[in-house]
């Protein structure tokens, strides 16, 4: 039988929340479109909306035990700093040269 602590430890280590996002293929898609000069608007669109998801999770996540939270708060923040890269990547071909 688990303890107490065991069990919130182990709580830890699954995401508490419930989808995927495919960071290396907005990656690949933003490093894509730098190399052929043109804009992508479908993966910028993409990064926005899953930059807001990110952020309404981590806000979702606030006030909750620290113990329970803290792989997925790690996860969000890590793919947080992603998507802001692959939209200042998407947002340098808007820029005039």
């Amino acid at each position: 039988m688990q303890t107490m602590d065991q069990q919130s430890s182990g709580a830890s280590s699954a995401p508490l929340f419930d989808w995927q996002l495919d960071v290396q293929r907005l990656e690949r898609e933003a490093k894509a479109a730098l190399a052929a000069g043109r804009r992508d608007p479908w993966t910028t669109i993409e990064a926005e909306c899953s930059l807001d998801l990110i952020e309404a999770e981590l806000v979702a996540l606030r006030g909750r035990d620290p113990r329970q939270v803290s792989d997925s708060i790690i996860e969000l923040r890590s793919w947080k700093s992603r998507v802001e890269r692959v939209l200042q990547m998407l947002g340098s071909l808007d820029e005039p040269e």
